[in-house]
């Protein structure tokens, strides 16, 4: 099928771009369908106060027409009383005209009235399930184009809202794949429903080709990009399309204009993000010399880096000779060597003409900027000198300076430094496993609470605080790890919002990312709705800005979490978990209790429970208590003992028919050595050691390659029990409900959906 070119939607726009109208009359926007190669019905344009044509009924054909007002202002036209039924004849038509005119009229007598539509009537069975459908595309300033096909017609909102959303797909136009979205909608109910035959429809309602074919020449239609700054479609909406013939006839189409989106930055240079996360030198702007202030903290921390050399550390004071005993320099000129990392932590005044000075005198290859009161706080002009600053740089011949923030908390790089402008007393990073995870947060505040909740058992290899893109974006971190770090095998972001351009970019980069076998955890902030306040459109009310960015995250192959206990709890599985195999979905479940055993049973997700073979029955029997439960899941009740719990654990982990684990442990039984050493003597339990059932459960994992998680439902006493498990690479959940949510997540993510 042949793309239209620009210049020929540009032709059929030109009407409506001379008149200042930011919506195309429908015959206008009909053209537009034909030339991108979708049908729709005959019919012709009758301005207001012209006669009928003679051969308008012979041209239209059938018995009747339909009639539809034509304004910008009347987007949905039955609630004015602008869609008749006539017979096709022309005083028929001329005398319904000429009524439906003087109600509209009087029901919107605000609106511009360019004329009627005179429609060939298609039959079909309106609001009837699968009879009418929704196609259209919506230009999002972050990721472009978006295709949205569902259920359609005037139950469309009603659809979407009664199915949470299920009634329609959403598809980036760019790089459209047809026979992808085929498969993506077969796997639907409502696709199912257009696709195949039913008990409603003998025959299926939609031709698999012509749906494709009809995405297909809407993709291509929205990926179409002018160039200019001339008002462009931002979006088309039809509003049914219907099966008619073989293919998809277009009976309403509603489109809209908008200037073009903006034109992305110019590239930061990837490279140089290494300078930013492994700096051998480093300055501080703003540390007082007086009190712990955020500029002196950071310096604090600094000092005990271990990634900064020694005698290459510098703070910027106008008067102090010494700061934290690290020697001081008046200016930036008086910087003795170009540092690989610059943090200013000034007021925003301030800030630019700091930034001014590290890039005039070259004295820094990276800076950090923490301040916010930039354009997040309406002062625009501050960011754009700082950008136009940071910009102009990059023509220098070595490539000039990346800058993170600002309004940003910093970054941590494992074993090499830590800007957070927080006392290490009040938040620390002890050593633990988790260099193949780098997290990546638009919030400082959220990345304290992330690192803090895993501290101890998991020390990602960067915390990434990166504030409002001022320069480097969550996009140029995702593009370095994946060129230049690939051991950084899970990458979590927390999202707040994308810069125009950057989330098409993002789902590229997620698609490399699974392509070479990463884990892309994503938490999109700001779940409202924008784009549903666009009077008159179904697809933004039905679509909204977090709708796409879900829909097209997870299509890219992201894992995208709707809570941030689920961002934590998948994060970790995937880290933690990383280097397990995944062969199928069939969990085994170990407990001591029998309501976890029915919790679990209760939310599988998409787990499924393995059906134990008669040798694993067999052999469960032998070693759990006479009154246990040898079935899946295993209750071996509060009689079992670590030993007991453990042989169990170790037979439904050797079983064949089980891909996945869960172990969950009630801990208050006296048979279970779990509690840490007691000073005074009241009890003899140690779960340090050798034989303790973390210990023991420890042992256990280490012999398999199968994903296992464990639950404990219990208090604080038995904490140093969930360290010990977690440090030894075992994920821990505090409800066993919680545990298989994350292990489903997890092994869904790995399976491919």
């Amino acid at each position: 099928m042949p793309t239209p070119s620009v210049d020929t939607i540009r032709r059929l726009l030109r009407p409506a771009i001379q008149e200042g109208r930011t919506i195309l009359l429908e015959h206008e926007a009909y053209a537009v369908l034909q030339a991108a190669g979708i049908a729709t019905s005959p019919h012709r344009f009758v301005a207001r106060g012209a006669k009928v044509p003679d051969d308008l009924p012979a041209a239209l054909a059938g018995k009747e027409v339909v009639l539809k007002v034509v304004s910008p202002q009347i987007p949905h036209k039955t609630e004015a009383g602008g869609v008749r039924v006539a017979a096709n004849d022309v005083a028929a038509i001329q005398s319904q005209m000429a009524d439906m005119l003087r109600v509209v009229a009087d029901k919107r007598p605000d609106a511009e009235i360019h004329g009627v539509l005179v429609v060939a009537k298609v039959d079909l069975q309106p609001q009837v399930p699968g009879s009418e459908f929704l196609l259209s595309f919506r230009r999002d300033s972050a990721f472009g184009p978006v295709l949205v096909f569902g259920m359609g017609g005037l139950l469309t909102e009603w659809y979407a809202g009664l199915s949470g959303g299920a009634s329609r797909l959403l598809f980036s136009a760019h790089d459209f794949d047809a026979q992808h979205a085929m498969e993506a909608l077969e796997a639907t109910p409502f696709g199912q429903l257009a696709l195949k035959p039913s008990r409603v429809y003998r025959k299926a309602p939609v031709e698999r080709s012509a749906l494709a074919s009809a995405l297909s020449a809407l993709a291509a239609l929205g990926a179409l990009a002018p160039e200019g700054d001339e008002p462009w479609l931002e979006e088309l909406e039809i509003n049914p399309i219907v099966p008619s013939g073989g293919k998809l006839v277009a009976l309403d189409a509603l489109a809209k204009l908008a200037p073009p989106p903006s034109a992305p930055r110019p590239p930061r240079p990837i490279a140089t993000i290494a300078r930013l996360l492994h700096p051998r030198s480093a300055a501080v702007c703003g540390a007082s010399n007086k009190s712990l202030n955020a500029g002196r903290i950071i310096l604090r921390n600094l000092k005990q880096s271990e990634g900064i050399a020694y005698g290459h550390l510098y703070a910027v004071h106008p008067s102090a000779e010494r700061i934290e005993n690290i020697p001081c320099v008046r200016t930036i000129a008086d910087l003795p060597e170009t540092v690989d990392l610059a943090v200013v932590s000034i007021p925003a005044e301030q800030a630019g003409a700091a930034i001014q000075g590290l890039v005039d005198h070259g004295k820094a290859r990276s800076i950090i900027l923490i301040p916010g009161g930039f354009a997040e706080t309406g002062r625009k002009q501050l960011a754009e000198r700082i950008q136009a600053t940071v910009q102009a740089s990059r023509e220098r011949a070595d490539g000039g300076v990346i800058l993170v923030g600002g309004n940003c908390l910093g970054i941590v790089s494992k074993d090499e430094y830590n800007t957070f402008f927080l006392p290490s007393y009040k938040l620390p990073f002890h050593a633990a496993p988790g260099s193949n995870l780098a997290a990546v947060s638009q919030s400082g505040a959220y990345l304290v609470s992330f690192t803090s909740n895993l501290d101890g058992v998991i020390f990602p290899r960067a915390s990434i605080s990166y504030g409002n893109e001022m320069d480097v974006t969550a996009c140029d971190f995702f593009e370095y790890y994946l060129q230049h770090e690939p051991q950084a095998r899970v990458l979590a972001f927390y999202v707040e919002g994308f810069q125009p351009g950057e989330g098409q970019r993002f789902l590229s980069l997620v698609r490399r990312a699974r392509t070479a076998g990463h884990g892309v955890v994503v938490y999109k902030a700001g779940k409202t709705a924008g784009g549903a306040q666009a009077a008159a459109s179904h697809t933004a009310s039905m679509a909204g800005d977090y709708d796409i960015a879900r829909a097209l995250l997870t299509e890219a192959g992201a894992l995208v979490c709707e809570t941030l206990n689920m961002f934590e709890d998948a994060t970790k599985a995937l880290s933690m978990l990383e280097d397990r195999e995944v062969t199928g979905r069939r969990v085994g479940v170990v407990t001591n209790a029998g309501f976890e055993a029915g919790a679990v049973s209760d939310h599988l997700y998409t787990l499924e429970l393995a059906q134990f073979s008669a040798a694993t029955r067999k052999a469960l029997r032998e070693v759990l208590p006479e009154i246990a439960h040898a079935g899946n899941p295993v209750d071996a009740t509060p009689m079992a003992d670590t030993a007991h719990l453990i042989e169990a654990v170790q037979i439904v982990a050797a079983a064949p028919e089980v891909d996945l684990l869960i172990v969950s442990a009630i801990p208050a039984t006296p048979g279970l050595d779990i509690l840490a050493p007691d000073p005074v003597g009241i009890h003899e339990e140690n779960v340090f050691a050798m034989h303790s059932l973390p210990g023991e459960l420890i042992r256990v994992s280490r012999l398999t390659r199968k994903p296992l998680v464990f639950a404990i439902d219990s208090g604080r006493l038995y904490d140093p029990s969930v360290l010990l498990l977690q440090r030894a690479g075992i994920p821990v959940y505090r409800k066993i409900d919680r545990a298989s949510r994350a292990l489903a997540m997890f092994a869904s993510y790995r399976l491919g959906g």
